[in-house]
């Protein structure tokens, strides 16, 4: 008999953890709930396992790739290309959130008295969110710390954009060097990364319990009861999220990387399950450099240098989210934005992707520089923690899934096939 894929095996632990949860959620405090609670350790465990190759990944995939493109300008296209699919689609995202938000919201208006119930939930959060948006406002000023003093120190707390602005650098040196010693580097480099997937490889024959592990506790411990305030917040962030995927990426990976949808889709999936379920693309690194190199057959020079930058940088779900919580916040305290307001909250949005801090739930309080552009109440933010797991979960999983299509997009560009 043969084994189930990797894609089906995540999806059916996905489903079993959910639904274990939900029922332990609807018998309420028992022993099943201690249950579903008690076992997120070993998701975590897991989930661990996958980040200690994070790291090391980000670090020699980069040098590997950027060494491999070799030639000054090449880097530069495949740079500006890459960078050229991020910035378009993420202001796509931004206005496609905010045109659903504007469809949606409006359908279930707030009644006074519940309006009045969340804003003064909103101002019991108001000391925690003013604390962490500042930690996310000075994290805006990262381009003191794009160049690190010890790279080292980036890696060990955890900062990969310092990590990834000094592996390119490094790998343009090694690249400009005569070819035997570039050879030696690179080989050694594509060794460790070789080495790296097969461990990889290990650590997903887990994926299936881990993520099993992961979900339970979540929908144990919340049920149905974080969609009751703000359902039609959440449904405006899955659905927009959702469509995004099955609309433009698809359409982007059909045109430009001119490759069959469905089958794309499914490489590609394990990538996307795991970082919906572990709500961050960083530890979905590992799994999508696999599908790229093993599946899609991408070449090294490209999945090495797109997938960490994309990782870092391209955050499509997040301008949907934030699009759609200005709209939501606006109409929960009743305040008419205009056009040009949306304009500025779309601005605004763009710009704070690219500077979401590696803390939980980074996006929520990324969203408080946006309602600040636009003059909203940015205590509102804490209506948006209670919720936010599902979002978070959802806009993750399009990153993912963005990640990998602007990869298959720039190897189709650079004349190279993908093998679906």
């Amino acid at each position: 008999m043969q084994r189930p894929s990797l894609s089906l095996s995540i999806a059916i632990g996905l489903l079993a953890g959910l639904a274990l949860g939900l029922i332990a959620s609807a018998q309420g405090p028992g022993p099943l709930r201690d249950f579903a609670i008690g076992i997120e350790p070993a998701g975590t465990i897991w989930m661990n396992l996958v980040r200690m190759c994070v790291i090391p990944l980000v670090f020699t995939a980069l040098v590997s790739g950027v060494a491999a493109i070799g030639d000054i300008r090449r880097l530069g296209r495949v740079g500006a290309r890459t960078l050229g699919f991020m910035f378009g689609t993420i202001l796509l995202a931004g206005i496609w959130g905010l045109i659903l938000a504007l469809i949606l919201v409006p359908l279930a208006p707030v009644s006074p008295e519940s309006a009045a119930a969340l804003r003064a939930a909103a101002a019991a959060g108001a000391q925690q969110v003013t604390e962490q948006a500042g930690r996310v406002m000075g994290a805006r000023q990262f381009l003191l710390d794009l160049v690190p003093a010890n790279p080292v120190k980036a890696a060990a707390d955890g900062a990969l954009l310092p990590l990834i602005v000094f592996s390119i650098t490094l790998g343009a040196a090694v690249g400009s060097l005569a070819e035997t010693p570039r050879r030696t580097v690179v080989d050694l480099m594509d060794a460790l990364v070789a080495a790296l997937i097969r461990l990889i490889g290990w650590i997903m024959l887990l994926a299936p319990v881990g993520v099993a592990c992961l979900a339970a506790p979540v929908a144990a411990r919340f049920g149905w009861e974080t969609l009751r305030s703000l359902g039609i917040f959440v449904l405006t962030v899955v659905l927009g999220t959702t469509l995004f995927a099955a609309l433009v990426l698809a359409a982007l990976a059909r045109w430009l990387a001119r490759v069959p949808v469905l089958p794309f889709a499914r490489a590609i999936t394990p990538g996307i399950a795991v970082a919906f379920t572990t709500t961050t693309s960083m530890a979905a690194l590992p799994t999508m450099m696999d599908t790229a190199l093993n599946k899609l057959r991408i070449s090294n020079s490209i999945a090495s240098f797109v997938l960490p930058l994309g990782a870092t940088l391209n955050r499509p779900g997040s301008a949907i989210y934030q699009m759609a919580a200005v709209v939501t916040v606006a109409s929960l305290y009743g305040i008419h934005l205009g056009p040009a307001q949306y304009a500025v909250a779309l601005l605004t949005s763009f710009l704070m992707t690219f500077s979401v801090a590696a803390i939980p739930s980074a996006t929520v309080f990324t969203t408080a520089p946006v309602l600040l552009a636009v003059q909203l109440p940015v205590e509102a933010i804490a209506l948006l923690l209670g919720v936010d797991r599902i979002p978070d979960m959802f806009r993750t999983g399009l990153h993912a899934a963005s990640h990998q299509t602007c990869a298959a997009v720039v190897a189709r560009a650079e004349g190279e096939e993908i093998a679906l």
